[in-house]
């Protein structure tokens, strides 16, 4: 079985949603099938009137047996929370396969434009993952 596995480290330069003080942000974190299905969610403490929050020990962490692994995504939304329904700050989405395989290292560091739908600047976020192939991938 193989997982990907990371930290949620930080946000910046998130657009201020709130009429009353600033955006309460948070991230839900997914694994997501090449069809688009959810098969692994997570999701961040919200930090309150914060536009370049920071998280401590927010660990994702998922396990997929499929074989079409390598072909799944990882999504990060960084979402808005508030008295009416969650507001999306905007997201970021990096395939499977691009990220670095865990082999005894480290977890790489990312810093992913959260603008995937937009024109404009929406902020950014960084995280830092690594994928734990099948046992015996590397022989």
């Amino acid at each position: 079985m193989s997982a990907v596995k990371g930290k949620v480290l930080k946000a910046a330069g998130l657009k201020n949603v709130d009429l009353w003080g600033k955006s309460d942000p948070f991230v839900r974190v997914t694994l997501e099938t090449p069809d688009g299905n959810v098969v692994g969610e997570s999701k961040t403490a919200t930090k309150t009137d914060e536009l370049n929050p920071e998280w401590e020990d927010e660990v994702f962490n998922f396990a997929h047996a499929d074989d079409d692994f390598m072909d799944c995504c990882l999504r990060f939304k960084v979402m808005d929370t508030g008295l009416g329904p969650d507001v999306e700050l905007g997201q970021a989405a990096v395939p499977i396969k691009l990220i670095p395989m865990l082999d005894g290292g480290e977890q790489s560091v990312f810093t992913f434009s959260l603008g995937i739908h937009s024109k404009k600047s929406l902020g950014h976020i960084v995280v830092s993952v690594g994928v734990l192939p099948k046992p015996g991938f590397f022989g």
